[in-house]
Formats: structure tokens, C-alpha cells, sequence
């Protein structure tokens, strides 16, 4: 089910990069810059620093509200990227255990 709306996605994604690229590009940019910027004003301790990245993330913000068109882009690729990330296996662990109930004395 996982791989079927992953590549619902891709296909949404595709058809919309090709309908709106320049706004979807600046889109993306803005939300680069934002999502980087707030993660660096959760690592820094000076005040200057948060101000710094605090304006950055304004300026990612302006950016998508800009580009209003390619917030849609961007929702797919996070969409994709939650997609692909959430429930990953560990790879060296195999799942053998369908039958292995408690045994309760």
C-alpha cells in the first residue's frame, strides 16, 4: 500500500513540476532555507545567532508565500520523503516473530 501512494506521488510530482517549475524551484528554495535555519536556531546559544537564523527562516516563509503555486510541489515532496522514511526496518533484523505470542504460565 506504501509503494502504491509512493508512486501516486512521484506521478503527482512529475505533472505538477512540469505545469509550475519556476514557482515549485523557489518553493523548495524557501523551504530549504527555513527548515535549515530552524534547525540550526535549535543548535545555537547566542542571541545573535538565533536573530540571524530567526530572520533566515522569515526570509524561507516569504519566499514560499511568494510562490504560492509551489507550496503544492513542496507538500508532495514531503509527503514522498515521509513516505519512504516512515517504518523503515532495520536491515540486519529479520522479522520471523508473525507467530511468537507471549506464553503465559
Amino acid at each position: 500500500m506504501r509503494g502504491i501512494l509512493i508512486a501516486i506521488l512521484v506521478v503527482l510530482l512529475i505533472a505538477l513540476i512540469l505545469t509550475i517549475l519556476w514557482p515549485a524551484i523557489m518553493a523548495t528554495i524557501g523551504a530549504v532555507i527555513g527548515f535549515w535555519s530552524l534547525k540550526k536556531l535549535l543548535e545555537v546559544q547566542t542571541i545573535g545567532e538565533k536573530i540571524l537564523y530567526g530572520i533566515l527562516i522569515g526570509v524561507g516563509v516569504l519566499i514560499i508565500l511568494a510562490n504560492l503555486k509551489g507550496i503544492l510541489v513542496v507538500a508532495v515532496i514531503a509527503l514522498i520523503f515521509y513516505f519512504i522514511t516512515k517504518n523503515r526496518r532495520p536491515k540486519n533484523q529479520s522479522h520471523n516473530d508473525t507467530f511468537d505470542y507471549p506464553y503465559n504460565k
